[in-house]
């Protein structure tokens, strides 16, 4: 009785996550248009090759924050000493600026038309190399003011630079169409828009941050760094795997399809706005009560899987409005739209399956996950693409997650339980790929896909039908309570 008088109440609970999804909705139709300017505007060919630019330089930011963005999450709250958290925030971000820097420089002058020629096919000058670090940087800095805003509670801020920070990397490049649609011009424009971004909220942030040479070397890294070191191969391997799913196609099969892969990617990720705020607040959340709270968190991986495996069957039944308005250039994206939505849909269940890795802090299973999905991406790709084209590059993308998916909450489960009912998350699951295979299959025939994703719909209510009669109930009580008001 006395844990549950000190617990968190789930009104309170949902109040948090609502005042975390503000931003998430607002990106949420920004995240719109920009798929509709994308598809208007820019050639699907342009876009692809504008996009390898843009998960490049995500990739290089990854590789150079060292993980530290992770480390400074996870000891905000426990700065280890002699750091307190403004000057962890200046030993995290200061040491990865160092890695940029250098490793930026060291390409540019050593090797800048290698490093292009891995990513392109088009033959860029060897200035882009130092456009796509200056853009890493940019990303790298929104990254760490994020963090603070999050980790501080600071929802207005927070939401101000989530909300800019989605402006300036899914719309502010389009607007370069009007001034020119050559892919040289758009790389440059988008550089531009992110380095304004990003000094804008290094100044904001400044007074957040203490660095000098002692807070950099501080004795301190003998926990901060091998904390983020053994989670950066995670962060960096969940992009390369995405990305070498777009050169592969670009190389291979041709930048129109790595086109059609980026918009059908990118379009798959609508399913985020479930989240809303729930990723933003649920890792502090964790960490803070993963000792008294672990009921609720169960309760939480029921609630969560079910709203989104709802919205899965609502995005199949509805998928050929969504690319009536893309256009006849994305089209092809209807037949493997399916597919694509299934990564992002695994990645936000993992939200309530993998944290016990954190807990037990054994990050090197997280890493071992993600390098056993890049492994099976590349040997699926290299087996199904020469046979299906861009079908079987989504495939082999689909399943490699699911696999990292699997590994990772076998592994967190042990050590941390965050699932009800094994049993019935396996069954809903499974179920997504029979609701999958038939939204594929009858990829042109609406009525009939309708008619699968409505029973997939059924089907989920009838799984979850205590789940969403204690939701409904909760909902009702707030009401109640508001309209009282």
């Amino acid at each position: 009785m006395e844990n549950e008088k000190k617990g968190i109440n789930p009104k309170d609970l949902l109040v948090s996550i609502f005042k975390y999804s503000i931003a998430t909705w607002i990106n949420f139709i920004i995240y719109g248009a920009s798929l509709l300017l994308v598809a208007w505007f820019i050639p699907a060919g342009t876009w692809g090759q504008l996009d390898i630019f843009i998960s490049t330089s995500t990739l290089i930011m990854n590789i150079c924050i060292l993980g530290l963005d992770q480390s400074f999450m996870r000891f905000f709250n426990e700065p280890p000493e002699p750091l307190d958290k403004n000057s962890l925030l200046g030993n995290c971000f200061g040491i990865s600026a160092i890695c940029l820097a250098v490793t930026g420089l060291f390409c540019f002058v050593f090797c800048p038309q290698q490093l292009l020629g891995v990513f392109f096919t088009e033959k860029f000058p060897s200035i882009y190399v130092l456009y796509l670090f200056v853009n890493a940087f940019m990303a790298m800095v929104g990254r760490y003011v994020n963090l603070v805003y999050r980790m501080s509670g600071d929802i207005k801020l927070y939401t101000l630079e989530s909300v800019l920070m989605q402006f300036f990397t899914k719309v502010f490049f389009v607007l370069g169409v009007f001034f020119s649609t050559d892919l040289s011009f758009l790389i440059v424009f988008t550089v531009a828009g992110m380095s304004a971004f990003g000094i804008t909220f290094l100044f904001i942030v400044r007074k957040n941050i203490t660095i000098t040479p002692k807070v950099i070397f501080t004795p301190a890294n003998r926990h901060i760094l091998p904390y983020g070191l053994a989670l950066m191969p995670t962060a960096v391997m969940l992009w390369l795997n995405s990305l070498f799913s777009k050169v592969y196609i670009s190389k291979t099969i041709g930048n129109d399809q790595a086109g059609v892969f980026s918009m059908v990617s990118t379009l798959s990720q609508v399913v985020a706005i479930i989240q809303a705020g729930f990723a933003t607040f649920w890792s502090a959340f964790i960490y803070a009560n993963y000792k008294t709270e672990q009921e609720k968190i169960k309760q939480v991986h029921d609630y969560l899987t079910f709203i989104i495996v709802e919205f899965f069957c609502v995005l199949v039944i509805f998928e050929d409005i969504i690319f009536w308005i893309l256009g006849n250039e994305y089209a092809q994206g209807i037949e493997v739209f399916p597919v694509m939505v299934l990564v992002p849909v695994f990645l936000i269940i993992s939200e309530t399956t993998v944290y016990g890795i954190s807990i037990a802090k054994k990050p090197i299973y997280d890493t071992i996950g993600i390098g056993l999905s890049v492994v099976t991406n590349i040997g699926f790709c290299m087996l199904l693409a020469p046979s299906f084209g861009l079908y079987g590059v989504c495939i082999a993308l689909c399943l490699s997650n699911l696999i990292m998916f699997i590994f990772r909450t076998v592994i967190a489960q042990k050590l941390y339980c965050s699932i009800p009912s094994a049993k019935r998350t396996i069954v809903v699951c499974a179920l997504l790929f029979v609701i999958t295979y038939f939204g594929t299959v009858w990829a042109h025939n609406f009525v009939l896909k309708a008619a699968a994703g409505l029973i997939g719909m059924v089907v989920y209510i009838i799984i979850y039908r205590r789940q969403l009669a204690a939701a409904l109930g909760l909902v009702k009580e707030i009401l109640g309570k508001y309209l009282k008001k």
